[in-house]
This record gives C-alpha cells, sequence and structure tokens, in this order.
C-alpha cells in the first residue's frame, strides 16, 4: 500500500523536473552517438511500451546521468508494473538526489527488503541515513553494500571509517563536509554520486556554492546549514587544489 500511495504521489509531480538542471562538472549526455542511441531507446520505449524497452531505456539513461529520462522512463515502469524491483530502487535513488528524503527512504527501503543482494540500493540508502544524521544505520547499510560485492569498495570503506572517527558536533570546515558532503562528492572532493569537487570552477564564486547549497540546484539536494558552519564550510571548500 505504501508503494502504491508514493507512485501515485510521484506521478502527479512529474519527478524528473526535480534533477534538472545539472551541477558544473556533472555528466551530460554529449556524445553524438550516446545522444542517437538514447533517442532510439527512449523513441522505441514510448512507442512500444513494452516493460523491457522502457527498463532499457531506463538503464541506459541512468547509466549516462540522463536522470530527466531516466525518471521519466522507471516511472512508466511502475505504471505498468508496480513491484518491478529495480524501478523502486531506481526512484528512490533519483528521490534522494532530488533531495526528497522522505520519499527516497519509503523507496529505498522497500526496494532493499525485495532484493537485497542489490549493492546501488544500500550505497545510496546509507548516504540518505548519513544525510539525515542516523550514522550507525548509515555504516551498517554501506557495510551490506560492501557485503554485496559493491564496486566502489575503497570509497565506501572511507566512508565507514570517517563515519566511525567522526567527532560529535564538529564545526569545522572539513567536520561539516565530512558530514554533509563527502557521501556524494567524495572524501576529498574527488567527486562520486556527485561532481567532483576539487579544480570545479564553481568553487571560485563563494556567493555561487553557498546558494547551491542552501537552496540546492538541480541532483543537488539543499543542506540547512548554520551560519557558522556554512561559512566553515566555504573556507575549507576554498581550500581544496584541482
Amino acid at each position: 500500500m505504501a508503494l502504491a500511495l508514493g507512485v501515485v504521489v510521484l506521478l502527479g509531480v512529474g519527478l524528473w523536473r526535480y534533477t534538472l538542471p545539472r551541477l558544473p562538472g556533472e555528466t551530460t549526455v554529449t556524445q553524438r552517438q550516446e545522444a542517437r542511441e538514447l533517442k532510439a531507446l527512449a523513441d522505441k520505449a514510448k512507442r512500444t511500451g513494452a516493460l523491457e524497452d522502457l527498463l532499457a531505456w531506463g538503464r541506459r539513461a541512468f547509466e549516462l546521468k540522463a536522470f530527466d529520462q531516466a525518471a521519466e522512463a522507471y516511472l512508466e515502469v511502475l505504471k505498468k508494473d508496480p513491484k518491478n524491483v529495480e524501478a523502486v530502487r531506481r526512484v528512490g535513488i533519483l528521490l534522494f538526489m532530488g533531495g526528497r528524503l522522505e520519499e527516497a527512504r519509503l523507496f529505498l527501503e522497500i526496494a532493499q527488503h525485495a532484493d537485497p543482494k542489490a549493492a546501488e540500493g544500500w550505497l545510496f540508502l546509507g548516504n540518505l541515513y548519513f544525510q539525515e544524521g542516523r550514522r550507525q544505520e548509515a555504516i551498517a547499510s554501506w557495510e551490506k553494500y560492501l557485503e554485496a560485492g559493491g564496486e566502489a569498495r575503497e570509497r565506501v570503506e572511507g566512508l565507514i571509517a570517517m563515519a566511525r572517527a567522526q567527532a560529535q558536533g564538529g564545526k569545522d570546515g572539513k567536520s561539516v563536509y565530512q558530514a554533509r558532503c563527502a557521501a556524494c562528492h567524495g572524501l576529498q572532493g574527488e567527486g562520486g554520486v556527485g561532481p567532483r569537487l576539487k579544480g570545479n570552477p564553481i568553487l571560485k564564486a563563494p556567493e555561487a556554492v553557498r546558494e547551491v547549497v542552501l537552496k540546492g540546484r538541480g541532483t543537488m539536494p539543499a543542506i540547512p546549514l548554520s551560519p557558522e558552519e556554512l561559512t566553515a564550510l566555504l573556507d575549507y571548500l576554498g581550500s581544496l587544489e584541482p
């Protein structure tokens, strides 16, 4: 029932609109061959409406980080098959990247209960818990990611170590970054789920960064920070070398 209600909400608001525009440095589909391939998959899926064609479109769009198309495709899958675990998981991931944490948690928890071997779901569920300040649950989810054979082993091991060692209530810029940003942008700003921050031209405009952090943009959700935390974070980001 919870899943059905969530799908109804999503279908009413157009999830893909929450994933654009993208931040500087984030991958877009610019290669002509990739764009042609994705268009062909989208055209076929829209023409046939077949579940396998919609999944093929969604998977390729997600792989290419064309998240607007991925959301559209996976929502169409859920219209036809509300119990499709891949679609439930991917919609949960897209909700997380759109900053809609409560809905994302519902989808990801349902998906991981149904398919606990899906490593990517544990990664994003851990990221979500960590962003909510639920450190132990984040660690448990990341450990399940490792158990499921997730490929980003070194990065996730670093996240677990960081979460375990993190001092309670740290207000210096590095602590704020590790607590609120590292799960998506990497421990050293090298990038991950989110774009690379080291060398990203947006860091040369602190006011633009401030706006993005507080209000969100594209796949970057708004991050509520105190003035002291925000100032410390901006100082830390400005110290990152390319």
